[in-house]
């Protein structure tokens, strides 16, 4: 028998912004909830349209790419919170549940959150957790690259941003879970898909004193006034 996470995962949810979850059976009123699956085809192409739109009219490859890195964080903030806080991987690719939205974190639903792994040390989460990113993640990150010609190197280094991002919140708003947090997410970045991504670093000027550092672009550089993001690899460059 499945054990229930709705406890957890709610614990995770008040961390707040890309961590956010709704649970329980009463959002099922709301007809607007989508498998995660469904974000492809039309309805990916005008959320495609509508950040290029957002950002100045910039080509869908970039919106694109800058779609996937939030989607990826909202899932990864999920995975690294569960993990580092109650040492569990939640089940998403098949439960988790989204809806339309105008702006800010992609809103998501699970009616009863359930573990494909755990409980367990960072060590032994980490591999399951890498894998739990890569199914939950893989079709949207397919899709958005068949749909508006992006690389998987970069749809997959938005994800390993993400991660890095997650880490930094989490070390930030729960410092008593700081070496766990710290060896899941290196862990994590060890195992495929996200291998040979990213890195922590050390960043001493952060108040946490970790820094994330990827390989890959997310192409932000080329919005109007975007520049380049503080774990950029053209800035290592």
């Amino acid at each position: 028998m499945s054990v229930d996470l709705t406890g957890e995962m709610d614990d995770v949810a008040a961390l707040g912004g890309f961590f956010g979850l709704a649970t329980g059976p009463a959002e099922g009123a709301d007809p607007s909830w989508r498998p995660l699956a469904a974000f492809a085809g039309e309805v990916l192409d005008r959320r495609v349209d509508q950040v290029a739109e957002q950002l100045g009219g910039v080509p869908r490859r970039i919106a694109a790419s800058l779609l996937s890195l939030s989607v990826s964080a909202r899932v990864t903030a999920l995975v690294l919170g569960a993990g580092a806080l109650h040492g569990v991987v939640p089940r998403l690719h098949d439960h988790l549940r989204w809806r339309p939205w105008s702006g800010g974190p992609m809103p998501l639903w699970i009616e009863r959150p359930e573990a494909v792994e755990g409980p367990a040390g960072p060590a032994e989460l980490a591999p399951a957790a890498a894998r739990e990113l890569d199914v939950t993640l893989r079709p949207l990150l397919e899709a958005i690259g068949e749909q508006a010609a992006v690389s998987a190197q970069v749809t997959w280094g938005n994800v390993a941003s993400s991660l890095g991002g997650a880490l930094r919140m989490l070390l930030t708003q729960r410092p008593d879970s700081s070496s766990g947090t710290l060896a899941l997410a290196v862990g994590i970045l060890g195992h495929p898909p996200l291998a040979g991504l990213g890195e922590v670093v050390a960043e001493p000027a952060h108040p946490t004193g970790v820094g994330f550092a990827r390989r890959t672009c997310c192409l932000f550089y080329r919005v109007p006034g975007g520049g380049t993001c503080g774990d950029c690899v053209l800035d290592a460059r």
